[in-house]
């Protein structure tokens, strides 16, 4: 059976491809600061470093849910009236 390789991420939990470092929802999620520092650090066996970057990403991507978590909802009526503006049109 084969070996299951799981995203960098700590508590991803994801499977990703053997030659890649993250799956593919937090390859999208992340910046590609954090995603070149990761996987170079892994490249070159720097493991203090590569465990740094690690929590890095899951910060990350921690505060990214923690945001969308309190976003409120725009109202569509606002959304058109907010478009409107920016593209300068009158009623």
């Amino acid at each position: 059976m084969p070996r299951a390789h799981l995203c960098d991420v700590p508590g991803c939990g994801r499977s990703r491809k053997r030659w890649q470092r993250l799956c593919d929802p937090c390859f999208k999620a992340l910046p590609g600061d954090i995603r070149t520092a990761l996987a170079d650090a892994f490249k070159a066996g720097r493991g203090p470093e590569w465990r740094r970057q690690r929590r890095r990403a899951r910060q990350h991507l921690d505060d990214l849910h923690a945001g969308s978590a309190t976003h409120r909802a725009t109202s569509p009526e606002a959304a058109y009236a907010a478009q409107a503006r920016l593209l300068g049109e009158h009623d």
